[in-house]
C-alpha cells in the first residue's frame, strides 16, 4: 500500500498549478509578456489596484508600446525574497533579458524589482511593481552621434 501512496503524492504535487502562488502568478505574467504582444484584456485580468487603474486610463498608443515586447528575449527570472500575509505579498525578483534590434545587437539587461500582489477572489493579482536597480550592458559600442 505504501508503494502506491508515495507515487500518488508526487503526482499530485507535480500537477499543482504554479499560478496559485504569488511567485507563480508573477512568473507566468512576466513570461507571457516577454517576446510577444499581449492584449489589454490579458493584462487587466492579471492586475488590480493602482496598476489596474493606471492601465485602464492609459491612452491606447501608450498601452500598445507597453504591451509590445517582441524585441526582448528572456534570459532569467529569479525570486530573491518574499514577504507574505494572508491577502498580500511582496516579492523581490530579478529578470534578465536581451533586447534585439533588426540590424545590430541590442543590450543585455538585468532589473531588480519589487512586486506587490494581492489575493482577489482566490487569485493572486499584481497590484504594483517598482524598479529597484537596473543594470545595462551594451553588446557593442554606442555611437552618440547616431
Amino acid at each position: 500500500m505504501r508503494k502506491f501512496i508515495l507515487p500518488l503524492l508526487l503526482l499530485l504535487v507535480s500537477c499543482v498549478d504554479d499560478k496559485i502562488t504569488p511567485e507563480g502568478a508573477l512568473k507566468a505574467f512576466v513570461e507571457a509578456r516577454i517576446g510577444s504582444v499581449v492584449s489589454k484584456d490579458f493584462v487587466l485580468e492579471r492586475v488590480t489596484g493602482r496598476m489596474k487603474q493606471s492601465l485602464e486610463n492609459m491612452p491606447e498608443e501608450d498601452f500598445n508600446k507597453f504591451a509590445d515586447q517582441r524585441n526582448i528575449n528572456k534570459d532569467s527570472f529569479k525570486v530573491l525574497s518574499k514577504s507574505c500575509q494572508a491577502e498580500q505579498c511582496f516579492v523581490t525578483y530579478t529578470i534578465g533579458f536581451k533586447t534585439k534590434h533588426e540590424i545590430k545587437p541590442g543590450f543585455n539587461s538585468e532589473v531588480k524589482k519589487i512586486a506587490e500582489l494581492n489575493k482577489v477572489d482566490g487569485k493572486w493579482l499584481i497590484a504594483d511593481v517598482s524598479n529597484i536597480k537596473t543594470y545595462l550592458e551594451a553588446t557593442e559600442a554606442i555611437n552618440p552621434l547616431e
